[in-house]
């Protein structure tokens, strides 16, 4: 290594030493945590914030039968939760594996060769404000395009019928995989 560069960088390490070594203590005192902790005033006048915590629902879960899951529609009236009435009509039960896993289902809405048109296609759906996502297959040769996921397989199967008739499409429903 070159003499120069040597001297230079001895005395740029030198420099930084004293910088570490004189700095804090040429520095005014009021610039510590504790002093500056101390300065500041407590607040004595806190006002009191009764606000009622949200209260949870508790739903039951219907299981799969015969290797089918088939959630059943409830009909439950309108809930007050934090002084809000919220509408509840016509909310489907979840339906449960054997592992305890809730079921979910998505509208496959189309399979594509080229990744293009199904870009287009999803993109054409969020739009129209589902949430619609791409998946490549198994094989990688295609790629289908989904709406959903969701617990609620009675509406899902409004939105397919939505879908279906707004884009001109045969939407199917299935259990969502997550792959």
């Amino acid at each position: 290594m070159d003499e120069g560069v040597k001297r230079k960088l001895v005395g740029a390490g030198a420099l930084v030493i004293v910088a570490l070594i004189v700095l804090p203590q040429i520095t005014p005192k009021s610039q510590s945590a504790l002093q500056l902790s101390s300065s500041v005033p407590k607040e004595v006048n806190i006002p009191v914030m009764a606000m009622p915590l949200p209260k949870s629902l508790s739903i039951v879960v219907s299981p799969v039968v015969n290797g089918q899951p088939g959630g059943h529609v409830v009909e439950m009236g309108a809930m007050k939760v934090d002084d809000q009435e919220l509408k509840l009509d016509g909310f489907e039960v979840p339906v449960n594996t054997v592992t305890g896993q809730a079921v979910l289902w998505h509208i496959q809405v189309g399979s594509f060769a080229k990744t293009a048109n199904a870009i287009q296609l999803r993109d054409s759906l969020r739009d129209k404000g589902y949430k619609a996502f791409e998946q490549l297959t198994g094989d990688g040769v295609h790629t289908r395009v989904f709406v959903g996921p969701s617990t609620q397989r009675a509406s899902l199967e409004k939105q397919m019928q939505k879908i279906n008739k707004q884009f001109a499409l045969k939407g199917k429903l299935i259990p969502f995989q997550n792959n």
